[in-house]
């Protein structure tokens, strides 16, 4: 038996890039015409490796035409079964939610964190965000340097285990 090795490369080429152009709406909006392109490359491999015998180009054409729009069919079907599932909102939903989170009628994401934290992180973060020049001494204190949560202990007179940055990790990341 005869084998031939197909091209991509020409009419059938032409043709998938024809039938794509015609055919992106079906698909989900993430693909675009190069994605699909690829894909339609990946369905001509396939068909090329599964019917070694098709060796007439019309005919291996028809099968590739038929290979190609069931895909599509396919991706129309997903999509059909997607959208009754998910609403698009055309837009990023972190971008939607970041731009809630700020606005006046809202309380926000980091309001909401705030008023469940301990009250000594609040006290803090409130020092560095009202007085910070209260912080910004660099005078030892009973002659030793302090950092940041020594000096945050000794103003507001927290314990000695409290940790500003363990305690915010806590309140954003768990």
């Amino acid at each position: 038996m005869q084998r031939i090795q197909h091209q991509w490369r020409g009419p059938l080429r032409q043709w998938a890039a024809k039938f794509i152009k015609k055919n992106q709406w079906r698909c989900d909006r993430i693909y675009e015409f190069d994605d699909l392109m690829q894909e339609a490359y990946l369905i001509f491999l396939r068909i090329s490796e599964k019917y070694p015998h098709v060796v007439e180009p019309r005919h291996f054409m028809g099968l590739y035409k038929i290979a190609l729009a069931n895909w599509f069919h396919d991706q129309a079907a997903y999509m059909k079964r997607k959208n009754t599932q998910h609403v698009d909102l055309n837009a990023d939903a972190l971008e939607l939610c970041l731009g809630q989170t700020g606005e006046l009628r809202h309380a926000g994401l980091l309001s909401i964190l705030l008023d469940e934290a301990p009250q000594e992180l609040r006290l803090a973060l409130a020092l560095l965000a009202e007085h910070p020049e209260t912080l910004r001494s660099t005078a030892n204190h009973k002659g030793h340097r302090e950092n940041l949560n020594m000096k945050l202990r000794r103003i507001l007179g927290l314990s000695g285990t409290f940790d500003l940055k363990a305690a915010l990790t806590e309140l954003l990341f768990n």
